[in-house]
């Protein structure tokens, strides 16, 4: 057309000499467009329009349109002529009454106040005088404020247009003021359309692949496409090729990106790093390199998600054959993790003094993601774990039944064994190998399990099987002939074992052993308790008053079972753990005791028996006859009822430091006389209680009302005595 490009004007840029002239040739915006027209038909256009977008969208070209269609000498209509005097006027820039103002160079209050003393005056040659400020947000505070009240109640015949790139910089006074519409970005392919008529009129030849990467680069900007054209037209000059286009822009072929995928799914590390050099030779913008990547991951994603293939590589003809060779090569779970890689990337070139080092090291990241890429997901993790302990634990015990099954044959019969880490592992499988064996293979030291205490363990044999626990077969399927829980080593109900015996068991084997299998949480658990009882099945173990952190962590399934394994090993025969706290803490030393203090006490009125038999027979007496005998009798009652009253005074004074149980759990009451151990719960709990008044109590019945009517006065003269 000769008004965009006549041989006697000076050379325009594309994007001026080929702007739209019409409402018509608008590209992208039809939802501007249509408002626009309807309001021109209808004779309703408002004082204020407020034109917001990115660059490149149409707001400059929309409000010259506007102004044009006002303007207009052949009436308002919904499109200008473009041919009269005032249509040529507003074209080329040259109308007296469409002004055009940079904000961004006349910000201050100055120059809006000389903008709202001219709009006072009529338009000089046309019906409206127009005033289009472009990048309105650069304006300062106290010029949004004095343009308010010109722009809410202008004067007839005066009608504002902002533009601006930043609406959110605008005061809401502002934008209230004001008919807002929001123009967005271009399509790729109307972009592309628009291209190729602008060719069609230059007689450009160009290839459609070459526009999409024209409309590609310029990211929705109809700008931005034609000053791309402009630059491929003075290269090539008539024709341009899609590699000779590459060059021109600064981007990398599409094979490099191929290469450089296809390393990292054949792992290969050397031809990778060799792309990333060639990339880096040639002077590519590697954060234009990066962008190219993410898109070619961004559509692989798209492409196995289902999505229409023609469609979504429409305006990448130029991926298309790689992306295709691609398609099933990479996972969501991969391609999500290479696209947040690249992400942090692209942010860490802008400010690195070596960006070829970060892209070389992302290359070696992007490979191990594809190695590791069934590792992604937390349940196919899961699963191959699980999958993984099951194949440890059957060749484990695998390799066990080989051992044992050939020392069977070699012996010609078969050798039952103890051994806790069996007994534990059988109790809880879920736990493969968390019992270790003995440290040096053998049963713990000085053990001799079936003296005194049951059923032996085993003879001498494989440590590790337990009793009941057979070879399997040659054959066989591999697991080891351990019988369920409930089908365990039957358990001794009326058994027990006295306490002596149990510390021997708590304090030489049972604790070293779990210190020698490094079980230290489970050691240190235990270290302050001490075995209760162990009678019809049930092992006993009291802790001291306040524990009950210790006593809920070693009810906790995990510990019980490895504990109650242990105790079946050093017992022979299966017991049930159960744990208590004491309900009232001892004063003295170590609530515990030691082996010497613990010690089973002798009985008093045996002790003042031999005393007086001791001093009869240094008399030189008969100790024989009923008077003798009965002489004796009383002697001995005077001197028990003596000690008694001097060994309870110096309790007293001494805080009551002895324990006035034996081993057993038995006691001493009134005048000596024992009290059973089965049933003596509340007494003991009542000598710890009062101090020893218990003993104090001479021939009294414990359930008489003397017994139980002392004052604590007395109790204190006594002391101070």
């Amino acid at each position: 057309m000769s008004t965009r490009s006549p041989e006697n004007k000076p050379y325009r840029a594309l994007y001026r000499s080929w702007r739209p002239q019409f409402f018509s040739e608008v590209v992208g915006q039809e939802h501007v467009v249509r408002t626009l027209q309807n309001a021109l038909a209808a004779g309703r256009v408002a004082h204020a329009y407020l034109f917001c977008g990115l660059r490149g969208t149409g707001k400059t070209t929309m409000a010259k349109l506007l102004a044009k269609a006002l303007n207009c000498l052949e009436g308002i209509n919904p499109e200008p002529c473009g041919r009269c005097r005032s249509c040529q006027e507003v074209m080329d820039g040259r109308n007296m009454d469409v002004l055009e103002i940079d904000a961004a160079s006349n910000r201050g209050i100055d120059e809006i106040r000389d903008l709202r003393d001219k709009a006072r005056y009529a338009a000089a040659q046309n019906r409206f005088k127009v005033y289009i400020i472009d990048e309105v947000h650069m304006l300062t505070n106290e010029a949004f404020n004095a343009l308010l009240k010109i722009l809410e109640e202008p004067p007839p015949g005066v009608v504002f247009i902002l533009a601006t790139t930043e609406v959110y910089k605008l005061p809401l006074t502002v934008v209230s003021r004001c008919q807002r519409f929001d123009f967005h970005l271009l399509e790729g392919k109307q972009v592309v359309g628009r291209l190729q008529e602008v060719a069609r009129g230059m007689n450009f030849s160009v290839e459609e692949e070459t526009l999409y990467l024209l409309a590609r680069q310029a990211e929705g900007s109809m700008r931005d496409a034609l000053g791309l054209l402009e630059q491929c037209r003075a290269y090539g000059g008539e024709k341009v090729s899609y590699s000779e286009a590459l060059e021109i822009l600064g981007l990398t072929a599409p094979e490099a990106i191929y290469n450089l995928l296809q390393a990292i799914v054949e792992g290969d590390n050397l031809s990778g790093l060799a792309a990333i050099n060639e990339v880096v030779s040639k002077g590519k913008d590697l954060q234009r390199f990066l962008q190219e990547m993410t898109l070619y991951l961004r559509r692989l994603v798209l492409l196995q998600s289902g999505s229409d293939e023609e469609k979504t590589l429409q305006d990448v003809p130029g991926l298309k054959p790689y992306l295709l060779r691609h398609k099933d090569k990479f996972n969501d779970l991969v391609l999500l993790e290479m696209l947040e890689i690249l992400q942090g990337l692209s942010g860490k070139l802008r400010n690195s003094s070596q960006p070829s080092f970060l892209l070389e090291l992302a290359f070696l990241r992007l490979v191990r993601v594809y190695r590791f890429r069934d590792y992604l997901s937390p349940e196919a993790l899961l699963s191959r774990l699980e999958e993984l302990e099951e194949k440890l634990q059957s060749a484990g015990l695998e390799g066990l039944n080989a051992g044992t099954g050939a020392k069977s044959q070699a012996s010609g019969k078969e050798k039952p064994a103890a051994g806790p880490e069996r007994a534990a592992a059988a109790v809880d499988d879920s736990v493969p190998g968390e019992i270790l064996p003995p440290a040096d293979g053998k049963a713990p030291a000085g053990e001799e399990t079936a003296s005194g205490l049951g059923k032996a363990a085993a003879p001498e044999g494989d440590p590790g099987l337990l009793e009941g626990e057979t070879h399997s077969p040659a054959g066989s399927s591999g697991k080891v002939g351990f019988e369920e829980p409930e089908r365990e080593a039957e358990r001794e109900p009326e058994r027990e074992v006295d306490l002596e015996q149990l510390r021997e068991i708590w304090h030489n084997k049972l604790l070293p052993e779990i210190k020698k299998q490094r079980k230290h949480n489970i050691y240190a658990l235990l270290q302050d308790g001490r075995p209760f009882s162990c009678k019809k099945g049930v092992f006993t173990i009291c802790l001291p008053q306040g524990y009950s952190f210790h006593k809920g962590r070693i009810e906790s399934t995990r510990n019980k079972k490895y504990i109650e394994s242990l105790l079946k090993y050093l017992l022979g025969y299966a017991v049930d753990l159960r744990v208590i706290l004491q309900e009232k803490p001892e004063e003295t030393g170590n609530w515990f005791g030691s082996q010497e203090e613990n010690t089973r006490e002798e009985n008093p009125r045996e002790e003042i028996t031999r005393e007086v038999n001791a001093e009869k027979s240094t008399a030189g007496k008969n100790a024989q006859g009923k008077s003798s005998l009965e002489e004796s009798e009383q002697e001995i009652n005077k001197k028990e009822k003596t000690k008694g009253k001097i060994t309870n005074r110096h309790s007293l004074r001494s805080g009551y430091k002895h324990n006035p149980l034996n081993e057993s759990g038995a006691g001493y009451g009134a005048g000596g006389t024992q009290i059973s151990g089965d049933n003596d719960y509340f007494i003991r709990e009542m000598l710890e209680l009062f101090d020893g008044k218990l003993i104090e109590a001479g021939s009294n019945e414990l359930k008489s009302r003397e017994f139980w009517s002392f004052s604590i006065d007395s109790v204190t003269e006594e002391t101070d005595e």
